[in-house]
């Protein structure tokens, strides 16, 4: 397993580079359709950050090189700031493997924060090194209104989330309260708000429904979990 510690990507199975050679195929007899790849979260190991494996599998009846376009993308602005080209090729029934880190967006609010977000996508030949286009910028330009939809809906939850508090502090005083008493005044004031705020989380999640339909062949974006308020 090879470590790029430059771009804090792990290019598993890369010792694939060390094998002989792939025989020349007739593009035409191939129907890349035999590669599958899937993108998959590991166990959570950090508070800072989560880990993602993107696995490639061939079931082609032969060799094949791949080359992967990740693109991760900044937080406030939604466009590319770093692009990674890990590569290889695999043989018959085997997997390859690269291992990627999303940190948690930095910034000053902590509410609602969101792990980075990244695309993947990936290319493949039989007789070269393959080429991967990158997609990240246009399908970006495609959820503009999409992203700016969700920041408000955002900004709204975190105001009203905010007055909740304000309002949880002034009513349930811990002073002279016990623990149980204090939990009781604070999930009343909570319920009664309760509708409000289912109302933003739908919202939300109708939004990034409508945002990884646009195009998911290309334009499938990852990571992104939300990070409760602390």
């Amino acid at each position: 397993m090879l470590l790029l510690k430059k771009t804090g990507i792990t290019a598993g199975l890369v010792a694939l580079l060390l094998f002989a050679p792939v025989s020349t195929l007739q593009a035409a007899e191939i129907d890349f359709s035999c590669m599958s790849h899937r993108v998959w979260a590991k166990r959570h190991v950090s508070n800072q950050f989560r880990q993602f494996d993107v696995v490639l599998q061939n079931q082609c009846p032969g060799p094949v090189y791949w080359t992967m376009c990740i693109e991760r993308i900044d937080a406030k602005t939604h466009s590319v700031w770093e692009t990674l080209k890990p590569s290889g090729y695999v043989k018959p029934e085997k997997k390859a493997r690269v291992n990627l880190q999303a940190k948690k967006n930095a910034g000053p609010s902590t509410f609602r924060r969101r792990f980075e977000e990244f695309y993947v996508n990936i290319g493949y030949s039989v007789d070269s090194a393959a080429t991967a286009d990158c997609t990240a910028t246009q399908c970006e330009a495609q959820k503009k209104d999409l992203r700016a939809a969700i920041k408000a809906n955002d900004v709204a939850w975190e105001k009203v989330e905010k007055a909740l508090l304000t309002k949880t502090a002034d009513e349930c005083p811990d002073a002279g309260w016990d623990p149980a008493g204090w939990q009781d005044c604070s999930a009343q004031i909570r319920d009664s708000n309760e509708s409000q705020m289912e109302q933003f989380a739908l919202t939300d999640t109708g939004l990034q429904e409508s945002m990884a339909a646009i195009d998911p062949d290309r334009c499938t974006v990852y990571s992104g979990a939300l990070v409760p308020p602390k």
